[in-house]
């Protein structure tokens, strides 16, 4: 009877010590953002079972060692690939489990992009990769050849056309992707065109000496060279020269512009006549005294009639003066602007001496309208002598028209007037005329 009590007391003790031994069950959820670029922070869910005694060990983290069931979060600092070993376990068992963590690099992603001579199109930029820690590169270039470029290094990229452009970078680490851009701009390619401008003095006959400026279009010029055989030309390299043709002939303008990448040569020809020293002003309209809308004052030099309310600002321009009485054009005479004073005309303020012969049928000194007509030269008017003192103030009426009247500036310019006609209209009755007279320049 003792002998079976002994056996059922063994039997008992071994059955409670199986029920005692539970066996570990490992189970950890790491928790980290789909971006694993360093520092990389791990959230650490313990699931385990049956363990009571537990051992962290994170190779390379911070932690690199724990105790506690929950150790929190572990943060990654060293790209490449760390682990991390849970060993748990309790009076019956003991096991360990490792987890493998990859840790990217850091990335920054940066690019610079220089012209490689200059941004004139079609242009060529040099792109240098200055990006740190990434394993992949995809380029973007906006309007270039290429448009597009994977790898590393890219090569030299052509634009052809102007315009502001954006280049992209996209650098990856495996895990994430970084941006860069940068925006260039391409000016227009080199361009140009002229026109030989005559001065207006000598813009209605093109006779020597022609003095002249430039009407130029430049687009993306950097300097420029002015060329001309014959001809002066003052700031050959400004787009402001001025040039002189001295003498008759044909010529040739060239215009040599750069922008240190390209080199374009424009030419145009110009033919200058032999210098008459004699210029035509035609179809002028004065008006007689009571004129309110026309003009009673002309400058040879300016070249066109002056009112009286421009007197302050061109009268000292003014060399010729019309009188005219009245509409019936019974007493018309052309006065020096000196001697206003015995018209009713407005006085100058230093004002020209101008000579007159209003009416040449009265002595030798005769210019016919035939002569004026056919007069292409000042051959006839530089041998004319005028002396005003031999006629006085004499007038004329409207009885014999055409009628040529003769005239010297105070510069001593010979000239002469054809009055071609007498326009009666009251207040505002005028005559029209034209004048030849000697340039002297």
């Amino acid at each position: 009877m003792k002998k079976l009590l002994y056996i059922l007391a063994i039997l008992l003790f071994c059955s409670c010590h199986q029920e005692q031994t539970i066996p570990v069950e490992i189970d950890v959820a790491l928790h980290m953002s789909d971006n694993y670029t360093s520092p990389l922070s791990v959230a650490i869910e313990n699931k385990t079972r049956s363990a009571s005694n537990f051992l962290w060990t994170f190779d390379g983290g911070e932690p690199a060692t724990s105790t506690k069931r929950e150790p929190g979060t572990v943060v990654f600092t060293t790209p490449g690939e760390h682990t991390i070993t849970l060993e748990a376990w309790n009076d019956g068992d003991r096991t360990s489990k490792t987890y493998t963590v990859r840790v990217d690099n850091v990335v920054s992603a940066a690019f610079t992009a220089t012209e490689e001579v200059n941004n004139y199109a079609p242009a060529r930029f040099v792109i240098e990769n200055q990006s740190t820690g990434a394993t992949s590169y995809l380029w973007t270039f906006e309007g270039a050849e290429p448009a597009t470029f994977e790898g590393e290094h890219p090569p030299v990229v052509t634009y052809k056309d102007p315009g502001t452009y954006t280049l992209r970078l996209v650098a990856g680490n495996g895990s994430a992707i970084f941006t860069a851009e940068q925006t260039i701009e391409v000016r227009e390619a080199l361009y140009a065109d002229f026109a030989i401008v005559p001065s207006p003095e000598d813009e209605d006959d093109m006779e020597a000496p022609l003095r002249a400026t430039f009407e130029t279009e430049l687009i993306g010029v950097e300097s420029l060279r002015w060329e001309c055989v014959g001809a002066t030309i003052s700031n050959p390299t400004s787009a402001d020269a001025e040039i002189l043709f001295p003498s008759a002939g044909d010529y040739s303008v060239k215009l040599t512009v750069t922008n240190n990448k390209q080199t374009k040569t424009v030419e145009r020809n110009i033919t200058i006549s032999e210098n008459t020293n004699l210029r035509t002003h035609a179809n002028i309209r004065l008006g007689i005294n009571t004129a309110q809308d026309i003009a009673v004052f002309y400058s040879t030099k300016l070249r066109r009639a002056i009112s009286n309310a421009e007197l302050d600002k061109y009268g000292s321009m003014v060399d010729i003066a019309f009188f005219g009485l009245n509409a019936q054009f019974s007493y018309n005479r052309f006065v020096s602007p000196v001697a206003l004073a015995d018209t009713p005309l407005k006085g100058i303020e230093n004002a020209q001496k101008t000579k007159f012969i209003n009416r040449t049928e009265l002595g030798s000194i005769f210019l016919s309208v035939d002569d004026f007509n056919r007069m292409t030269t000042d051959a006839l008017l530089k041998n004319i002598p005028i002396k005003e003192a031999i006629y006085g103030d004499e007038a004329f009426d409207n009885v014999v028209l055409p009628r040529v009247a003769l005239f010297e500036t105070e510069d001593k310019r010979k000239g002469a007037i054809l009055i071609k006609d007498m326009v009666s209209d009251g207040r505002n009755s005028y005559i029209t005329i034209d004048i030849k007279i000697q340039k002297n320049d």
